[in-house]
């Protein structure tokens, strides 16, 4: 059964509020741990690190209760992958986050996905140039190669018409909740992809309503048939062999993966609170961090530069660079 049919309205709210608390601390933890000020990538390294435990120990309670068990886990990765696309052979970033959503029911798993830009932001607002490549791609998707990444070759077209993808603009200081006029008070908004972006909505909302199934776009479990389902799956693979260095909030090379149930010291971050079995688990819905991260890397690593470590090295194997900052929320419903 869907989340959002097991939740009244004021449980709903209380969902938005969690994320909102998570998304504040980690936006308030980059801003106090960086050296210089704080970048994109700072703030996505902490919501998807340290926000992590956060968002966890306030919703667990509240889906425990619907006997509706919660996984959640986070990956910081930058720069990659990049793709080129158009006559001019403009190339960018495919996105700065990836938010993923598996729901595993008694009779079939859903999935769902968002990608995001970050932007930061003075306001709630932010006017982008007429030429900004990067807002080409999001607003028009047109058909692309991946150049760097380590993703398999060849022209991809998602046929993506917003429902999966948003700007999400970053205030650029340090505030509290009520010296915050974006929406819900919340440090992170989401826009369309449009020249003059707006903070339309709160991340902090739209994480809650991918969870309720009320927003991102879905995507096939186990074989892709599409583009977007295959682009999707093969970032989480790819995303599941790499380490991070943040030097800017004094993070070295981090593997991506920790021991311990809700680290804060890792690139990947577990919050097992209850996760129920589902009835017929099979290879396209058992879990996606099992699934993708399960054989993560945990010894030695190659760093690289302030922008991210490129290379994991295990033995004779070096895996190429890629993989993008990825959020993973899966809950599952008891059987009982």
């Amino acid at each position: 059964m869907a989340i959002s049919k097991l939740l009244a309205i004021h449980e709903q709210e209380s969902l938005y509020s969690g994320a909102n608390s998570a998304i504040w601390y980690s936006h308030k933890l980059a801003a106090d741990s960086a050296r210089r000020k704080a970048r994109e990538e700072d703030f996505v390294a902490t919501l998807v690190t340290d926000g992590i435990p956060v968002l966890a120990e306030r919703w667990a309670p509240l889906l425990n209760r619907k006997k509706i068990g919660l996984k959640i886990s986070g990956v910081f990765c930058h720069g990659h992958p990049q793709v080129a696309f158009g006559t001019s052979g403009a190339q960018v970033e495919l996105a700065d986050l990836l938010v993923v959503h598996q729901h595993v029911g008694r009779t079939r798993a859903t999935a769902r996905a968002m990608l995001l830009q970050a932007k930061m932001s003075a306001g709630s607002t932010h006017t982008l140039t007429a030429n900004d490549d990067q807002l080409a791609l999001f607003s028009t998707w047109p058909k692309f190669n991946f150049v760097t990444g380590g993703l398999a070759v060849g022209e991809r077209d998602l046929k993506e018409k917003g429902r999966g993808s948003r700007y999400a603009l970053v205030l650029d200081r340090p505030a509290y909740p009520e010296e915050i006029t974006w929406a819900d008070q919340c440090p992170w908004g989401a826009s369309q992809a449009v020249k003059n972006l707006c903070v339309d909505g709160s991340l902090a909302r739209l994480i809650g309503n991918m969870l309720l199934g009320k927003d991102g776009r879905s995507f096939q479990l186990g074989k892709p048939r599409d583009d977007w389902s295959r682009t999707i799956q093969e970032l989480l693979e790819i995303t599941g062999k790499r380490t991070y260095k943040r030097a800017n909030i004094k993070r070295g090379d981090t593997p991506r993966l920790t021991s311990s149930s809700i680290a804060k010291t890792g690139l990947m971050l577990f919050s097992t609170h209850g996760l129920a079995g589902a009835a017929n688990q099979s290879s396209a819905t058992t879990s996606l961090s099992e699934r993708y991260f399960g054989s993560a890397y945990l010894e030695e690593h190659v760093s690289g530069g302030d922008g991210g470590a490129d290379l994991t090295n295990k033995g004779n194997l070096r895996v190429p660079e890629g993989g993008m900052s990825s959020l993973i929320i899966e809950t599952s419903e008891s059987i009982g």
